[in-house]
């Protein structure tokens, strides 16, 4: 197949320097190339496209020539912003990979997104949005909390410090956050707890990889237990062993993993998710699971000793990077009917580890 691969280059390194995390969401130069061969390992002609002031123009000059596009751009601008390319590709009707515009929209819309998946029944930190200062309120809220940029991802502007104890706390991340974002911000309850995170892979039916635990016992006394913009991008990237960084497959008691699994396959489906997506969650003492967020553009790092949490648990099924990539490409190859189905999974089987085929 001819296909069009899109993305975010990454040009600086993890920074609490508030220029460089615009680009913490892009992917290097390594990783791209990694998902280039990856696809070209399955027989298709990759072109390769930044997601950039130009994207529309190459889509657009390229559209008769390609069949599918590998999207995992995240884009530069706007609230909205993991929905443009999206929003191009279905406007030009040329078939992508990975969720429709308005699931990319809800999804990084951290309030949003609590919003339409409480209605539903799914249990989310009690909370508040803060577009003014002058109405912060903490009313019926426990301390602590922690605060957030309403529409950011990869743990962008979630500092250690964002754990507040007090008002007095709570006003001054709440200013300094809205001064550098210049959005609304998210104050919620901090779920003291184990902290998850699930991916789901495939559509017909989607199917809930190995559970990832955080290993908050390798935290030294003063770290808060969250998975913070430090922690992400400055302890867990210097670990000797990036493997002490996490369990998988959690340690869980059956009944508990079956209750993340059956929480997360609703959330897929609420929001019309497609192909893969990875949720966020924190369990308290009583086992109530609260959802975080939902990444609908989740990671794809292939290196062994850096943390990604997508390929972690593809690995503990028995993925090889390469079939990670290519099923998540030929699951929307079948989605939008390009070929048919018997055809690709014949091709899949070569990439689908038995672990796989047996998960529910």
């Amino acid at each position: 197949m001819k296909l069009a691969f899109c993305f975010n280059i990454k040009n600086t390194d993890p920074s609490k320097n508030l220029t460089a995390q615009k680009e913490a969401d892009f992917d290097s130069p390594f990783i791209i190339n990694s998902i280039a061969e990856a696809l070209v390992s399955g027989s298709h002609e990759v072109t390769k496209i930044e997601a950039d002031n130009q994207a529309y123009f190459s889509f657009y000059k390229n559209k008769k020539n390609l069949d599918l596009v590998f999207n995992i751009a995240e884009c530069f601008r706007g609230e909205p912003r993991e929905a443009q390319i999206p929003n191009i590709l279905e406007m030009l009707n040329i078939p992508f990979t990975h969720s429709g515009s308005l699931t990319h929209s809800i999804s990084l819309d951290k309030t949003l997104t609590k919003i339409v998946l409480s209605y539903y029944g799914i249990l989310t930190p009690k909370y508040r949005l803060i577009k003014n200062i002058n109405q912060l309120s903490d009313k019926d809220l426990n301390y602590p909390l922690i605060v957030k940029p309403n529409s950011e991802g990869s743990s962008i502007g979630i500092f250690n410090e964002n754990l507040v104890y007090s008002r007095l706390n709570l006003l001054e991340r709440v200013k300094w956050l809205q001064h550098q974002f210049k959005q609304s911000v998210l104050i919620e309850e901090f779920i003291d707890g184990r902290e998850f995170t699930v991916s789901v892979l495939g559509n017909n039916p989607p199917k809930v990889l190995p559970i990832v635990e955080q290993n908050f016992e390798i935290f030294s006394e003063n770290m808060p237990r969250f998975a913070s913009y430090e922690t992400k991008w400055f302890f867990e990237d210097n670990l000797p062993d990036a493997t002490k960084a996490y369990h998988c497959p959690a340690p869980l008691t059956k009944n508990l993993q079956k209750k993340i699994e059956v929480i997360s396959l609703k959330v897929f489906s609420i929001l019309n998710c497609k192909d893969v997506i990875r949720i966020d969650y924190r369990m308290d003492k009583n086992e109530n699971i609260f959802l975080l967020e939902v990444n609908t553009l989740p990671g794809l790092n292939p290196k062994l000793n850096e943390v990604s949490y997508l390929p972690i648990a593809a690995r503990t099924t028995g993925f090889s990077f390469e079939g990670l990539v290519n099923t998540i490409l030929n699951e929307a190859v079948v989605r939008y009917g390009l070929l048919p189905k018997k055809k690709v999974y014949h091709v899949l089987k070569n990439y689908w580890p038995q672990k796989y085929l047996t998960l529910q």
